[in-house]
């Protein structure tokens, strides 16, 4: 018969087997811990969509002038709003505008298009518009954080990041997530990772073939041997500063951007490079046009990008000037439309030519829209912001060609009811395209899962769906 143990016998006996129970869980959770890269990886299922670009217009693009015509705003024109329309403003006026502008059925589709974009007009067939969206922010910053972030305010990652961390990239020696252009008022946080990590952020490129990226090009005094060497030992002490902390998520991320951009040097130079198409696509694009041009060089590189494997690329449609047209919308927003036309409208046609349309998601939206109202009483009045409907559109991979969805009410003020659209559905709607489902893209953080829709309710729009 053994004999029987005292407690202080019992804990001296084991307490090597309780060391190695702890060793043997930190061993456990150090082979756990995820190892952040920019690999590419399995869909949830299958995938309609391989890459996005999503064309953001920051500032509140005034829809209803734009691609979404209402003829009763010409019957009220200079009269009182038949039903009271809110304003942010505190002297904002109930007088009805109609649209300065004529529209004109266009494609086979024959859906109203302004006049002021008529290069869309000739590829309006390719999109899917959603007329019902409505957002509960009205100030730019907040709309701006809720649409790209599914958030009202700072510190969570954006719809890039999202992507890029659940699904990688095909193309090792670029970013998977590549920001083009400016235009946002929340500035480089509509592309950022935040708490996910580093490596997943929107890299800032430029259509510059001689430096797209800030500092990416080797220092003219050092040789490509010399950069090699320095490299090299760079790399092994970031080895083994990773080998004494296993654990250090942030310190991974950092090893991978930066071989990242060593990598990069090259071919970010390629893509960067626009001499290298053809006159026929240069001229699509209209790439030597004044007002045009810029817009359509960033779109150009955004068809490059995911040409070259790149995951998402967002492109900003704010630096033609400021689309929050609060007054004399009637002198700003002909050159704003302009800015973008072209280059938009070539991007859909060289997509579809190149077969890049079928598994290229193409999404074009800003933070929310403009009031059919007058803002104030002058000589050149404009349009107050309207969170409570306007329209956006996709087109491309699974998406359904020439097709509505919703609408908004006479006046195009506000979405229909048993119609509306939130962020949130966009936002599960473009990851399912991706083959993503929108409850399982997440990232434990702070204690729970968290995800790009968070706790609001979502749904994928699958009346837009192929």
């Amino acid at each position: 018969m053994k004999p029987f143990l005292s407690r202080r016998q019992a804990l001296q006996e084991a307490a090597l087997g309780f060391g190695g129970l702890a060793l043997s869980s930190l061993v456990a959770r150090a082979a756990e811990t995820p190892t952040y890269s920019l690999r590419p990886r399995q869909p949830h299922f299958p995938a309609k969509a391989k890459n996005v670009i999503f064309i953001y217009v920051g500032g509140g693009p005034s829809t209803i002038d734009m691609f979404d015509p209402k003829p009763l705003l010409r019957k009220y024109n200079g009269q009182p709003a038949p039903f009271e329309i809110k304003g942010r403003a505190l002297n904002g006026s109930q007088e009805v505008m109609a649209s300065p502008w004529e529209f004109t059925r266009s494609g086979r589709s024959g859906r109203e298009i302004s006049n002021l974009l008529p290069h869309f007009q000739k590829v309006v067939d390719k999109v899917s518009f959603v007329r019902s969206m409505q957002t509960d922010r009205i100030d730019h910053s907040t709309a701006q954080f809720t649409f790209v972030t599914g958030r009202g305010f700072t510190g969570f990652p954006t719809l890039g990041s999202w992507v890029n961390y659940a699904l990688g990239t095909e193309n090792q020696n670029l970013p998977g997530f590549v920001a083009l252009g400016e235009g946002a008022s929340i500035g480089s946080r509509a592309h950022s990772s935040a708490w996910l990590p580093p490596v997943f952020t929107g890299t800032a490129m430029r259509a510059d073939p001689k430096s797209p990226i800030y500092d990416i090009k080797r220092p003219d005094d050092m040789t490509g041997d010399q950069q090699q060497r320095l490299l090299s030992v760079v790399n092994q002490l970031n080895r083994e500063q990773k080998a004494g902390h296993p654990l250090d998520q942030d310190l991974e991320a950092r090893i991978a951007n930066y071989e990242l951009a060593a990598r990069m040097q090259l071919e970010a130079l390629r893509v960067a490079d626009l001499t290298a198409e053809s006159a026929a696509t240069r001229d699509l694009y209209g790439l030597d046009e004044k007002v045009s041009g810029p817009f359509s060089k960033l779109c150009l590189m955004a068809r490059r990008l995911v040409e070259s494997g790149v995951r998402f690329v967002q492109v900003y449609a704010g630096g033609g000037g400021n689309w929050d047209t609060h007054s004399n919308i009637a002198g700003q927003l002909p050159g704003l439309c302009q800015y973008i036309d072209r280059g938009m409208s070539a991007l859909l046609t060289d997509l579809d030519q190149r077969g890049l349309l079928a598994d290229t998601l193409v999404v074009w939206s800003g933070e929310f829209g403009r009031l059919p109202t007058i803002e104030s009483k002058n000589a050149t009045p404009g349009r107050d912001h309207n969170p409570y409907g306007f329209s956006m559109w996709m087109a491309g991979a699974g998406v359904k060609q020439g097709f509505d969805f919703g609408q908004t009410d006479e006046l195009g003020y506000a979405a229909v009811p048993e119609f509306r659209v939130g962020h949130a559905d966009i936002h599960a709607t473009m990851q399912h395209l991706l083959g993503l489902d929108h409850q399982k893209n997440t990232f434990f953080y702070e204690g729970r899962n968290e995800s790009l829709v968070g706790v609001t309710p979502a749904r994928v729009l699958k009346e837009i769906l192929l």
